[in-house]
């Protein structure tokens, strides 16, 4: 099937929404806006949001600063909660996960430095969860995960990654 190039960019000022996870997220730099270099995004969440599974992006950084509200992050074995005006890195190659506190809606600039392809990866995975094509918690199936994974360089941290991309490739092959 031929992709168009709405597939694979985003529109700066463009708003997403993940129905299940109650994320909302505006594009303010796109990787065409930065050649490559970032993408940024203003993130909303529900109180209790959370992203579905713990992972690891092999190529990027990805850093939080929150706006308003509180959100609780892990990297690694380490939990922090971050609160208006602080800044959090989740290094590359390091495993995390987020949640928002359950009392309030948080609002936070988030970065992945560089951009990659990973604007494709949440217009990919929002359209996904809106359409209830998703495990109920909004994580992609096993199928989509597989087919996911190496092309977007988010791994699941208990498999390892060569294994992953490996298993991934096969699947994309189809």
């Amino acid at each position: 099937m031929k992709k168009s190039i709405r597939d694979i960019t985003a529109i700066p000022g463009e708003t997403i929404v993940n129905t299940i996870t109650g994320e909302t997220l505006r594009f303010t730099q796109t990787a065409a806006m930065t050649t490559g270099r970032l993408l940024e995004f203003h993130l909303t969440l529900k109180p209790g949001s959370t992203v579905p599974m713990k992972h690891i992006h092999t190529g990027q950084d990805e850093i939080f600063e929150v706006l308003t509200g509180s959100v609780n992050v892990e990297i690694g074995t380490d939990t922090y909660i971050i609160k208006p005006g602080e800044k959090i890195v989740m290094p590359r190659g390091i495993a995390h996960r987020w949640w928002n506190d359950p009392e309030v809606t948080s609002t936070l600039n988030v970065s992945f430095i560089p951009a990659c392809n990973t604007e494709e990866f949440f217009i990919k995975v929002f359209t996904l969860a809106s359409a209830s094509k998703t495990r109920p918690n909004g994580a992609p199936t096993f199928l989509q995960a597989a087919r996911m994974c190496g092309k977007y360089n988010i791994y699941h941290p208990w498999i390892p990654v060569f294994i992953q991309r490996a298993v991934s490739a096969l699947f994309n092959i189809f």
